[in-house]
């Protein structure tokens, strides 16, 4: 570890050496924008030429602009130059550009005016292709918005779980499961801001604008250093600001759900964004369905951004969002109860400047609020009879800096940190009383800091060899935790349509979400490190191949994975919670894990028919010293196998069809396989029925699949652009359980025997919804 260290150390020196000796130097920069919207163009492509244009020449300088849709080429001398810019979608752009010496840096921002074109890579953009970040997906809003969802919105979190590596829970889990990881483990950055909990139930929907959505990149794992805090993987959002051009807005009805959202200037430096959508599926189910076993759910959220230029180079932020979920068990259930509820609230600043020497800074100064509560109870005649009451609430105060320097025109440097500072108000029980709300000094309150420091280098060695390699120092105020991060991915090009690349990250965690393995209804539970709680880290390993076919039109790749965890945490077996005292550390376990796997990824990118094929075969194992017998078990997120089939096709020109069909293996619980009656001897007491437990997680939930169908036609009237869609949510009507347990009931004999129950949540849904856009 230190001669990595030393080497990184190395690297940082000779980038500043380098950026202070080349003061002689000249460079161009600048924002590459939509002209109308005013919106940044991520990914845009800028090729440079001396003195004049020569297509048959290859150009002096090659860059793409960034997620701010920033762009940078240096090591310029005075002259003259011609820069092509081009995206998809718009029309290339030819700048001429004279540098004459009075200014080390020219500031060229260029705007792109759209044209109608047919999509071409729906998923994975080729400008992408040059940063080196292995397990990386960037995900096409275009092609989101053609695949089916049950609300009728552009469906993120369900749409990423069509990739491989990305594994289907169960309809009511919410976030992202990726490679055998909890959802805790995927860090989620809405506008460089972390969301706790970033999906309403069964990821129907994300908890934020996704019509407002310009970027999602998706790192599966070994991410680089500029991420950190999460064990597995990284979700790196980025919101539209709002228009330039006039007021719009877009209003949508639909049977189970409605939406708006607004966006437009405020004078002439200044744009605005403002959102909100409601659900009440739970309003349909008690009025046309009251007998329904099905939970009764519902969800409304907020969101809203003001963008601010001060500048052509200092652009100001501020952005809000609120969302809230309630799931509840129907009367017609009466062996369980159950009340879930989880709430977001986030608060944040964010400057983007650009000093002289085209050094990019971004800021972020954030307030988090997440609550989660969890009341569970379920009729004594059941098997597992069980109560439960858990609500976490947990505050943040984020600073965030960050900065980018292209000190070489093949070598870029990023750096910054990250200040923390945490309050934990954590409220648990065995049972739930209202009091214990209203009760101060009831649970635990925690309150910690965390820093971190970071930085990396992307390099270009040759026109084969990229690599990206940094480092992040790690502080965790509560232990005097202080660590260090190596992180490093490479890519190597054996032929134009052939790619190598493989990558390797530790990475630690110092918020635990900790579950109870004999409760399959949601039990989250969040908890810091302590004193006596030790950070979980990971250390994973990456290695695959991409390969284009027939001039690029499909793409074929396979990646394995490998990634083991220390010091991850759960409940002891039947753990007694007291929220009165200070023990609930005594009922947590420490333990060890691994998973690992292979992914395949069969991509059609062209054409009016296009989709995929993915498919990810994985383990993934725990081993506690009190949990099980010692003994390795596989964990709740294992999924053995996950299939998806993914297509579109535009039939008409305003008419396009998305359908999708899933499979996964299903998920694991605990079950006991057979039963015996103890009779004892001696004490005059009455027989009755134990059962056998030969292990955790040793059952499973039937496998999961479903079939989706999406019809969307897009028309004008009154001179505003409508859209109809309609929707068909699980065709087949497949009953994919989130919850199994068994009961006692009386036969025909008048004996107790045991009956496996099952609790479904969405059936065969039609949805049918209009929205105009004014």
């Amino acid at each position: 570890m230190k001669y990595f260290l030393a080497g990184l150390l190395g690297i940082l020196f000779y980038c500043f050496c380098n950026i202070s000796a080349q003061n002689n130097d000249y460079y161009i920069s600048g924002f590459v924008t939509d002209a109308v919207t005013g919106e940044a163009l991520v990914g845009t492509n800028l090729l440079l030429y001396k003195d004049s244009l020569d297509l048959d020449k290859t150009p002096l300088r090659g860059t793409a602009a960034n997620k701010f849709g920033y762009y940078v080429i240096p090591l310029l001398s005075t002259g003259n130059y011609v820069l092509i810019t081009r995206h998809i979608g718009y029309r290339t752009n030819l700048t001429e550009i004279y540098i004459i010496g009075r200014r080390q840096s020219e500031t060229v921002s260029i705007q792109l005016n759209p044209k109608d074109i047919e999509l071409e890579e729906v998923i994975i953009e080729g400008e992408r292709q040059k940063e080196t970040i292995t397990s990386t997906v960037d995900v096409s809003t275009e092609l989101l918005s053609k695949l089916p969802t049950l609300s009728g919105e552009i469906d993120l979190f369900k749409s990423l779980e069509l990739l491989p590596g990305v594994n289907k829970s169960s309809e009511i889990s919410s976030g992202i499961y990726v490679r055998g990881g909890s959802p805790d483990q995927t860090l989620t950055l809405v506008d460089g801001v972390i969301v706790y909990n970033p999906a309403h139930l069964g990821n129907i929907a994300s908890t934020f604008n996704t019509g407002a959505v310009s970027d999602v990149r998706l790192i599966k794992g070994a991410y680089p250093a500029e991420y950190g805090g999460r064990l597995s993987s990284v979700l790196d959002i980025k919101l539209r600001s709002g228009t330039k051009e006039r007021e719009k807005g877009t209003v949508g009805l639909g049977l189970i759900n409605s939406f708006a959202a607004f966006e437009g200037p405020i004078g002439e430096s200044s744009t605005y964004l403002v959102s909100g959508r409601v659900m009440y599926y739970d309003v349909l189910q008690k009025n046309f369905n009251k007998n329904s076993t099905i939970p009764r759910y519902n969800f409304y959220d907020l969101n809203a951004k003001v963008n601010y230029s001060l500048s052509e180079s200092n652009i100001v932020s501020i952005s809000g969002l609120f969302s809230k979920d309630h799931a509840y068990s129907p009367p017609a259930v009466s062996d369980t109860d159950y009340d879930i509820e989880w709430q977001n609230v986030n608060l944040s600043i964010n400057w983007l400047q650009v000093n002289k020497k085209s050094l990019l800074l971004n800021s972020i100064v954030s307030f988090i609020n997440y609550k989660f509560s969890s009341k569970i109870g379920v009729n004594p005649n059941t098997v597992s009879s069980y109560t439960y009451f858990s609500n976490p609430n947990i505050t943040d105060f984020y600073i965030r800096q960050n900065a980018e320097f292209k000190w070489h025109q093949d070598h870029k440097f990023k750096t910054g940190f990250d200040v923390a500072l945490h309050n934990y108000d954590i409220l648990y029980s065995d049972i739930y009383n209202e009091a214990l709300d209203k009760n101060l000094y009831a649970g635990k309150d925690i309150t910690s800091a965390e820093a971190s420091l970071y930085f990396q280098n992307e390099s270009k060695f040759t026109n084969e060899l990229s690599a990206n390699l940094g480092g992040r120092f790690y502080y965790f105020g509560s232990k005097k935790f202080f660590r260090f991060e190596p992180r490093l991915s490479a890519a190597y090009n054996i032929t134009s349509d052939l790619t190598l690349k493989g990558a390797f990250a530790i990475a630690h965690q110092f918020l635990h979400l900790i579950v109870r393995n004999d409760i399959t209804l949601p039990t989250d539970l969040w908890y810091p490190s302590t004193g006596n709680i030790q950070p979980s880290k990971s250390t994973q390993y990456v290695f695959g191949f991409d390969s284009y076919w027939y001039n690029q039109n499909y793409l074929f790749s396979i990646e394995s994975f490998y990634k083991d965890m220390i010091n991850i945490y759960e409940f002891k077996n039947a753990p007694q919670l007291n929220p009165l005292d200070n023990s609930i550390e005594e009922q947590f376990t420490s333990g060890q894990g691994e998973a690992y796997g292979v992914e395949l990824f069969l991509h059609k990118r062209k054409g009016k028919f296009s989709g995929w094929i993915g498919y990810t075969l994985s383990w993934s194992v725990r081993q506690f010293d009190e949990l099980n017998g010692g003994r390795k078990f596989y964990s709740k997120y294992d999924r053995r196998h996950d299939l998806s089939l993914v297509v579109t096709y535009r039939l008409l020109e305003y008419l396009n069809i998305g359908l999708t069909w899933i499979y996964a293996s299903g998920q694991r619980y605990t079950l006991p396989p057979g039963q015996f009656i103890f009779d004892p001897v001696g004490t005059g007491g009455n027989s009755h029925v134990q059962f056998n437990y030969t292990g955790l997680n040793t059952a499973q939930f039937p496998d999961y699949h479903k079939f989706d169908l999406n019809f969307n036609y897009s028309f004008r009237l009154f001179n505003s652009d409508f859209e109809a869609y309609i929707n068909l949510y699980n065709i087949y009507n497949r009953f994919n359980a989130f919850a199994q347990y068994v009961v006692l009931q009386e036969n025909q004999n008048g004996e107790q025997v045991p009956v496996l129950k099952r609790i479904t949540l969405f059936p065969f849904i039609p949805s049918a919804g209009v929205s105009i856009k004014f």
